[in-house]
């Protein structure tokens, strides 16, 4: 007499490949064989809603027609992620093979999102990371911090010196100094059209790109002249002048 073992596979598309079965005689010892494709792993040969065998090799003696269903399931995985100094990440944690997975990374204040790296290698440089799970993986969202390039000159330059500034990090606390020169004493520091400070050590957060200027005023003295008695004659020069000046003052006496 001939009855027919009939396999097919479940358990998620493309879980895996059945063979065996087909049509034989009663009687006929029978093997029938699940196969999981890749990232897949057999779990049981059913038959309804019995359980068979949990071996991916099933052998029976054929005594009726048979309808076995090998039942796959897609392997779990872990996606860890994590960043370094300047952000924070979300997304991974326990999937299974095939799943599509958001990875997501949002930098602090300061800082700017650079890439995802896996060991050595960069794997995207998209903050939101999306793709396809084949295996465990180790993800790390870099971040590099934002940098602000602060200048300084004096005004007139002949006024003064000024220190400080350069390439700094967003958030740092930035110190500029402006030193008078000699004949001189310091205003004010400016940016632009506005006066940004009155103290010659400015400091402030740094939080954009800043052109500063210091301003210097030269010293002025007065420089005044006379004659005793009055009548002996006149002078002349003198008046305001500034630091640094050369002065002459002359003085002509009266007429005998």
């Amino acid at each position: 007499m001939a009855g027919a073992a009939g396999t097919s596979g479940s358990g998620g598309s493309g879980g895996g490949t059945t063979s065996g079965g087909g049509s034989v005689l009663g009687g006929t010892a029978v093997t029938v064989t699940a196969t999981p494709s890749n990232g897949y792993s057999f779990v049981s040969w059913t038959e309804g809603d019995t359980v068979l065998s949990n071996t991916p090799s099933f052998a029976f003696v054929a005594a009726a027609n048979r309808t076995l269903v090998a039942n796959f399931s897609p392997n779990p995985y872990t996606i860890s992620v994590s960043a370094t100094s300047g952000g924070s990440v979300s997304g991974g944690g326990a999937v299974h093979f095939g799943d599509s997975v958001t990875v997501s990374a949002t930098p602090s204040a300061g800082y700017t999102f650079a890439n995802w790296t896996e060991g050595a290698n960069v794997v995207s440089s998209s903050a939101s990371y999306t793709f396809s799970v084949t295996g465990d993986r180790s993800l790390v969202a870099n971040f590099n911090r934002i940098t602000y390039s602060i200048s300084t000159s004096a005004a007139p330059a002949a006024g003064g010196s000024t220190s400080g500034g350069g390439t700094v990090n967003s958030g740092d606390s930035v110190t500029v100094s402006a030193t008078p020169s000699a004949g001189y004493t310091f205003a004010n520091w400016t940016e632009g059209a506005n006066v940004v400070s009155a103290s010659a050590s400015y400091t402030f957060t740094a939080n954009a790109n800043r052109t500063l200027v210091a301003n210097f005023n030269r010293i002025s003295y007065t420089i005044a002249t006379g004659v005793t008695p009055a009548a002996g004659g006149t002078a002349s020069g003198g008046g305001t002048v500034y630091y640094g000046d050369s002065v002459t003052v002359s003085a002509t006496p009266s007429a005998k």
